[in-house]
């Protein structure tokens, strides 16, 4: 069939009544994110608390602390750093970095390039 023929048939078959289906409706799942993400301070602001590919320790260092600034000022500090702690995410969450995090017990599942050097330079 052609499609000007398909065309005219779907045409023909809504004009007499016929309930056809050309498209499905699809419904998004319900949020599985927890509820205080949609109450956090740092919504919107991604790029202050994950690194861009190559950042250099200077300009990580100036990043975090604008991200630290706000998630200290945030009410849902606790529940943000406890969900980083146990999901052993990567970035800064609840005024924590990756680094931090290790350094308390909760290493993410991917290593932490730098943390050697960090470790050497806070002890030395």
């Amino acid at each position: 069939m052609t499609n000007l023929f398909l065309a005219h048939k779907l045409r023909s078959r809504q004009l007499f009544g016929e309930s056809l289906m050309t498209a499905i409706d699809i419904q998004s799942p319900p949020s599985i994110r927890p509820w205080w993400m949609e109450n956090a301070g740092c919504l919107g602001k991604s790029r202050l608390f994950f690194p861009p590919p190559g950042e250099r320790p200077a300009a990580r260092e100036r990043r975090e602390t604008r991200a630290r600034k706000i998630c200290l000022e945030c009410h849902v500090l606790h529940q943000c750093q406890d969900y980083a702690r146990n999901q052993r995410e990567l970035g800064f969450w609840g005024g924590e970095s990756e680094i931090e995090r290790a350094e308390a017990g909760y290493a993410p599942t991917t290593p932490v390039i730098g943390l050697r050097r960090h470790r050497t330079a806070t002890t030395s």
